[in-house]
């Protein structure tokens, strides 16, 4: 395959993944402009495009999303993953092409991560500052939204996006469920749950919100309490999944002849790409570990 077929094949990629960019930007400009009071009581996990996805995938990490950032973005990754296809040959760019994805992907999972604990530790505090509100006489609404100008990001990003739906119609419960679906914060879901079902049955929302956010303060606690104790098997594991790769590069800086006889044989090739799948693997077996604790 040479590079004229590289080129020919990215450039085709390249045309239909702007279209469907362009088609999923239109599909949810005309949903953003009147379709919210329609679409109100539709599934809130499937999602209705890519775009949306997308916008989604970068509001969870706590980035500034809209489908026309997201396709301005797109399109010049786009256009650099060609330049790298059509620079590198076509062993060498697909390959770096996959791993900036890969890269990118995980640098988003992390942010987003880090955006979810942060919105975890606010909203105790927050829902205490609702507590409050409600006892002193103000509305559900009215108190949701004084807290909300108390509470900084990225939590107060959340709650405005859940005011913003709640002034085009969606109801309060509903957008904190989607709110939480986004991004993935499961106590925004039961918190969704409880003021549904207080609506409906009745009961003191005040104590309920004030039951809430001592169970979230008990969790936090319990939370740290857990990553104090896991501390020296986090140690471990980092030593354990460093220490190839950290020995391998001091070789390759003092003696960089002796790992050439296994790059230059077909024989030393395969072992060090059986050694790089026994290393990932190792390393995906250790987070697994460190998960289920």
């Amino acid at each position: 395959m040479n590079v004229w077929v590289v080129f020919s094949l990215v450039a085709a990629c390249l045309a239909t993944a702007a279209w469907l960019l362009m088609k999923s930007a239109r599909a949810h400009t005309e949903r953003a402009a009147g379709g919210q009071r329609t679409a109100r009581r539709r599934s809130l996990v499937a999602h209705d495009s890519l775009m949306e996805w997308l916008v989604e995938r970068l509001t969870a990490a706590g980035l500034p999303a809209s489908p026309l950032s997201v396709a301005v973005a797109g399109g010049s990754l786009l256009v650099l993953a060609m330049l790298l296809l059509s620079r590198l040959g076509a062993v060498w760019g697909p390959a770096t092409v996959v791993l900036v994805v890969v890269l990118a992907n995980a640098l988003i999972r992390v942010r987003a991560a880090r955006t979810r604990r942060r919105a975890r530790r606010q909203l105790a505090p927050f829902l205490s500052q609702v507590s409050r509100g409600l006892m002193a006489g103000q509305g559900l609404e009215t108190a949701f939204v004084h807290a909300t100008r108390r509470v900084r990001p990225p939590l107060s990003d959340a709650l405005s996006r859940v005011m913003l739906r709640r002034q085009l119609g969606q109801e309060l419960d509903e957008g904190l469920a989607r709110e939480g679906q986004i991004l993935r914060l499961d106590e925004l879901g039961l918190l969704a749950t409880a003021m549904r079902i207080n609506q409906r049955h009745g009961g003191s929302l005040s104590d309920m919100l004030d039951a809430f956010a001592a169970a979230l303060h008990q969790r936090e606690q319990s939370g740290r309490e857990l990553a104090a104790m896991t501390g020296e098997t986090r140690i471990s594991a980092l030593v354990l999944g460093l220490s190839p790769l950290l020995l391998t590069l001091f070789i390759q800086l003092t003696q960089p002849a002796f790992l050439l006889p296994m790059l230059e044989s077909s024989g030393g090739r395969q072992a060090l790409a059986l050694a790089v799948v026994l290393q990932l693997s190792g390393g995906w077996l250790l987070w697994r570990m460190l998960k289920s604790v």
